[in-house]
C-alpha cells in the first residue's frame, strides 16, 4: 500500500516531494516545532532531502507514515502530520503534528489531525492513536482536543 493522500477543504496531506526539502529543513530549524518534537540532529537541507526520499520505505517497513500538509489551491507545505511507533499487532501508533509559523492560530491542524486520524482509524487500520504533548504546549492540546483526542494520562491523548 503506496502512502495516502486525504483531501480536506483547502489542504491536503499527501507525500512528501523532494520539492519540499527546503521547507522541512526550514522547520527543523523553527524553535517552537523543536519544542514539541524530535527532528534529527542532523537538519540540514541534505538531511532533509534523505529523510523525504526515505519516506515510502518507512512505510512500507511500517516504521512510519509522514504526510505533508499541503494547501490545496497553491500545494505549498504548511505542516506535518505523522504516525510513529507502529504496533500492528496493537492497531496503536503515536501521532504527531507541526504547522508553519504563518498557518498557526487558523484551525490547519485540527482540520488535518481529525483528517489523518480519521483515515488512520478507518483505512490505515489502527484501532487507537496516542499523542504525547507536554503540559507547556497548550495549542497541540487544543488540537487533540479540538480532533477527537480525549486525555489518556499524564502527557498522553488518545482517539479510537
Amino acid at each position: 500500500m503506496s502512502l495516502p493522500t486525504v483531501e480536506l477543504a483547502n489542504h491536503r496531506l499527501r507525500p512528501w516531494m523532494a520539492a519540499d526539502a527546503s521547507t522541512l529543513a526550514a522547520a527543523w530549524a523553527d524553535p517552537d516545532i523543536l519544542l514539541g518534537s524530535e527532528p534529527p540532529a542532523d537538519r540540514s537541507l541534505p538531511a532533509a532531502e534523505r529523510w523525504i526520499a526515505g519516506a515510502e520505505d518507512r512505510h512500507t517497513r511500517d516504521l512510519a507514515i509522514d504526510l505533508a500538509i499541503a494547501v490545496a489551491e497553491t500545494d505549498v507545505v504548511i505542516g506535518e502530520v505523522g504516525l510513529s511507533s507502529i504496533d500492528r499487532r496493537r492497531g496503536a501508533a503515536l501521532i504527531g503534528w507541526w504547522v508553519a509559523a504563518e498557518a498557526r492560530g487558523a484551525g490547519v491542524a485540527t482540520a488535518a489531525v481529525d483528517a489523518f486520524a480519521g483515515w488512520a482509524l478507518t483505512d490505515g487500520g489502527f484501532a487507537a492513536l496516542v499523542a504525547e504533548i507536554a503540559d507547556d504546549n497548550p495549542a497541540s492540546i487544543r488540537v487533540a482536543e479540538r480532533a477527537g483526542f480525549a486525555p489518556l494520562g499524564p502527557n498522553a491523548w488518545v482517539r479510537r
